[in-house]
């Protein structure tokens, strides 16, 4: 197990009192907040700044080599600084420039159905605190580093950014909670954890393995799946530690086509 992960266990149970204590109070500043509202200012302290140029710059060093050339492209498109947690506004605004995008607060982790169906309206749930310096290369919660890293970059690229949404209308139709249960896990092995092959090398396009260095350099330790949702529907994870197996996907059109085809049949057998 890796070093940082020793700091972890089940859940919330080991984010320390400092960290909870922050987490509380930008969870007070953005309450109450409503869509078309401009962003609640947070204020990084050294400390978390600090944090931020760690994980960075060890992101920096290796996502050459472990990213896919898509995110390489977007992370030309929406440049996060290195010394400091970005103002989540400047990068809003900058999104939807892009693809149409913009950032939502979150206080913590958003119900599946209101996180999948902001897609819908272009909108994306974002917290604003960091990771504790505990696990700086691992964060089992989605943090503003995650968020961003990960996610916010990714959808500056247009097919990615239709993707996203393509989830939202399909879980804002959806009929039962097993349709979403079966839409979310979907989500998860491939918008975050998902591995495509480039010129005979893995590399990522999920937004959790982007924006996590000690995945991303841990890659050659877990068990390799081709492509297959039917086997995705089928395979349990837990979202509080490293990934034991990980799908890959022999092109970005081939996921494309994929999970349009997935969503689609699976909404009109729901008809």
């Amino acid at each position: 197990m890796p070093d940082e992960l020793m700091h972890i266990s089940e859940g919330y149970g080991k984010i320390d009192g400092r960290c909870a204590d922050r987490r509380e109070d930008i969870k007070k500043r953005i309450s109450g907040h409503r869509p078309g509202a401009r962003l609640p200012k947070v204020t990084y302290d050294a400390e978390e700044n600090a944090l931020w140029e760690t994980v960075i710059s060890r992101l920096h060093k290796i996502h050459p080599t472990t990213a896919c050339h898509r995110y390489i492209q977007a992370a030309d498109r929406l440049v996060l600084p290195l010394d400091r947690v970005p103002d989540l506004q400047a990068v809003s605004d900058e999104l939807r420039g892009h693809t149409g995008f913009q950032l939502l607060p979150a206080g913590d982790l958003v119900p599946p159905k209101d996180f999948y169906c902001g897609f819908t309206d272009s909108y994306f749930y974002s917290t604003m605190y960091m990771r504790c310096p505990a696990v700086p290369f691992y964060s089992p919660d989605p943090d503003v580093l995650h968020e961003l890293v990960g996610h916010a970059v990714m959808l500056t690229d247009p097919l990615f950014a239709d993707l996203y949404r393509l989830f939202g209308e399909a879980v804002s139709r959806a009929r039962t909670d097993e349709q979403i249960d079966q839409i979310s896990k979907v989500f998860w092995f491939t918008m975050e954890t998902g591995l495509v092959r480039e010129s005979g090398n893995l590399r990522a396009y999920g937004a959790a393995l982007l924006s996590s260095a000690g995945e991303l350099e841990g890659m050659d330790e877990v068990s390799l799946t081709q492509f297959s949702i039917d086997k995705m529907l089928r395979q349990p994870y837990d979202i509080y530690q490293y990934q034991h197996v990980l799908f890959v996907v022999d092109s970005i059109d081939v996921l494309a086509r994929e999970i349009r085809g997935f969503l689609g049949d699976l909404l009109s057998a729901g008809a």
